[in-house]
């Protein structure tokens, strides 16, 4: 079973968008601190958030990385 890629994703209600990759944040226009994001599982195939560990695009079932 193929690993989902885990993506650095801001924390701070009501914002939850993706980070970009300097850690910024597009929606807001913040760079959060470390307390201030969480990780989100994603298809690597398909780049998008996984539901349940199944790919809503493609309906491949992932692992959780180590």
């Amino acid at each position: 079973m193929e690993k989902a890629k885990l993506v650095l994703h801001h924390d701070d209600p009501p914002c939850d968008k993706r980070l970009e990759k300097d850690g910024s944040c597009r929606s807001c226009q913040l760079t959060p601190d470390m307390q201030s994001t969480c990780l989100w599982s994603y298809c690597p195939s398909c780049d998008v958030p996984l539901e349940k560990m199944v790919c809503p695009t493609c309906r491949k079932t992932f692992k959780m990385p180590a």
